[in-house]
């Protein structure tokens, strides 16, 4: 393979620098954890459009604090024509002078960036070490750097780093760079199309064509002002929707019209939502206990609904009768990772993946089945985050490890139950997740972007790589839309979406909710069924979309800043209007605020 030489410049003074045919460099500077720094360079062959970066972990060690990785060729000057598209579906241009945008590893939902620049269209899959960098964009004196930080703590890389970049021609857009994820994911059997699954899950094919409505029915105080609970000091439990209240609701479905949906119920296990997780049981007896629980599922079931729970065993409280540190992530002091606010149950702890599917993903997940349960089953937290790490050595995972664990929690979930639903989008549970209950954490408010300077917008990414494969809400902001802003409607339909519903989903004390003030309660039939004709409206919208769920979205772009054409696999495109002023397409006039339908 040819080779050439690097000459490592301040940033300042760096030029463009331009490969030899055949041939694509990059630079890794590594900061150890004794303070040491150092720059390495590399060099790789590009053939047949795709050129790969591999470094053996045995070439990196232990003993490594961060390591940032910067191909030479994902640069561009303040000005250029072209953009960079982020893991988070954020999609930037080239005007800032001075800046940095990292999607933090938190949020680094999948191992993938592109970019297009003046001197090549290309995009990144990490497929070595791929859960544990942050993807970063900088522009320092009006030079665009994209690149990879790895913060390692010290530990082992726990596989080869291994970077594979697709060149694609110049005049390619986003599309076609989620376009090759896309398609790598299918072509390794990663993931199988919905299409295709439902053939042996049902329950996934009938969720496709059914709106989700989630049902909040008891909750503590959040924030608790209790952070170690016991039964001596436990705030009393809210109950906001009896296990009869919501039969009252199936019926008014019916009533109105909305024939089919997947129920969730949600804080109907001992104390509510968050309560004392991982414990779930007793069914929580302000509901009505047990007894009435099995009385709504047999109902629902039999009204045709798909009836589902939430539970969550990422995080376990003291309250939870069998608490116990052993199951607990440790760090390497052996120090627990609370989270970072007291929730229903007071603080709560992180369980080890591990621990977590031995002590009560099988046991649990039978036990839902026996109720009647069937349907997308949710896990909470789950796919919203990276997977942790945990240095117990009674139970060590790594994030390979961690993602390996919730699989197979995910695995007998849908073996049981039918099928799974979990809070976000994080990419190694593609495979395995059927519901992503928002893609983006985003309210969709004017000042989404105030402090985000260096990108300009959202576009589907993830929809472009997954629609037809997982189904999803795409944004908090578009969870329970016919009650929000228009533009958050139009949102939903712009970006191909599965409609959610939730009844009491601004629970927090004091503040309003990450998924809106706007709510649907039913403390009053007249709430009850002012909620619903809302729901029926969105209900109504979807029953002229949902075929499309089956199809892959194939192309995302704007005919103006106001109006998207978003086009699916089997030829329909969908025009959405943000404007205020009617759009004429193809001869047919689509009303300001507006979508149509072409096939």
């Amino acid at each position: 393979m040819k080779r050439i030489t690097l000459l490592f410049l301040s940033f300042a003074s760096l030029p463009l620098f331009v490969a030899a045919d055949g041939v694509r460099t990059a630079t890794a500077e590594i900061v150890w954890q004794d303070g040491r720094k150092e720059t390495r360079s590399y060099s790789f062959e590009e053939k047949d459009g795709r050129a790969r970066l591999h470094i053996p972990a045995a070439a990196i060690g232990a003993g490594t604090k961060r390591i940032e990785i910067k191909p030479d060729f994902a640069v561009a000057e303040k000005g250029d024509a072209g953009w960079f598209l982020l893991p988070e579906g954020l999609l930037g241009t080239f005007h800032e002078q001075n800046g940095r945008f990292a999607t933090a590893e938190g949020r680094n939902y999948m191992p993938f960036y592109a970019m297009k620049t003046p001197s090549s269209t290309f995009c990144m899959i990490a497929k070595g070490m791929s859960w544990r960098y942050a993807t970063v964009v900088t522009a320092k004196n009006g030079r665009y750097q994209m690149s990879q930080v790895y913060a390692l703590n010290g530990d082992l890389p726990y596989e080869d780093f291994d970077l594979e970049f697709t060149f694609l021609p110049k005049d390619a857009e986003y599309p076609q760079a989620a376009r090759v994820y896309r398609d790598w994911q299918l072509g390794r059997g990663a993931v199988k199309p919905i299409a295709e699954r439902m053939k042996t899950q049902p329950e996934v094919g009938a969720a496709a064509t059914n709106i989700e409505v989630r049902i909040r029915q008891a909750w503590k105080p959040v924030p608790s002002p209790v952070e170690y609970q016991t039964p001596y000091n436990e705030p009393p439990v809210h109950a906001a929707v009896t296990f009869d209240r919501c039969g009252d609701i199936v019926r008014e479905f019916k009533r109105q019209g909305v024939n089919h949906a997947e129920i969730c119920l949600v804080g109907w296990n001992k104390g509510g939502h968050d309560g004392a997780y991982p414990q779930l049981f007793p069914v929580e007896p302000v509901l009505g206990g047990e007894k009435k629980l099995r009385e709504f599922i047999a109902l629902s079931n039999r009204e045709g609904f798909q009836t589902v729970c939430h539970t969550c065993f990422y995080s376990a409280y003291t309250i939870a009768e069998d608490f116990d540190e052993e199951y607990l992530l440790k760090e390497k002091d052996g120090s627990l990772q609370p989270s970072h606010m007291n929730w229903g149950g007071g603080k709560p702890f992180r369980t080890c993946p591990q621990r977590a599917y031995e002590r009560y993903a099988k046991k649990n997940m039978q036990i839902m089945k026996d109720f009647g349960f069937h349907g997308l089953h949710y896990h909470d937290v789950y796919s919203i985050l990276h997977p942790r790490i945990c240095y117990d050595p009674r139970h060590p995972c790594m994030p390979n490890d961690s993602l390996r664990w919730y699989v197979k929690q995910m695995e007998v979930t849908r073996d049981l139950v039918g099928g799974t639903q979990s809070e976000g989008p994080f990419d190694g549970f593609a495979g395995n997740l059927d519901y992503c209950m928002y893609v983006y954490f985003y309210p969709l408010e004017a000042d989404d972007f105030a402090k985000k300077p260096m990108v300009d917008r959202h576009v589907p990414l993830f929809q472009l790589v997954y629609h037809g494969i997982i189904l999803s809400n795409p944004f908090t902001g578009t969870l329970n839309y016919p009650v929000k802003a228009p533009h958050k409607r139009l949102k939903f339909i712009e970006f191909g979406g599965r409609p959610l519903f939730v009844w009491y989903a601004n629970f927090l004390t004091g503040k309003s909710n990450w998924m809106g003030k706007e709510d649907l309660v039913c403390a009053t039939d007249d709430e009850l069924r002012a909620g619903v004709a809302a729901i029926k409206r969105g209900y109504d919208e979807f029953e002229k979309l949902a075929d499309l769920q089956f199809a892959f979205m194939d192309d995302h772009r704007l005919l103006t800043p106001e109006v998207s054409l978003t086009t699916y696999s089997q030829g329909t495109r969908v025009v959405v209007n943000h404007g205020t002023t009617p759009y004429v397409f193809e001869g047919e006039t689509i009303p300001a605020g507006d979508w149509h339908r072409f096939d």
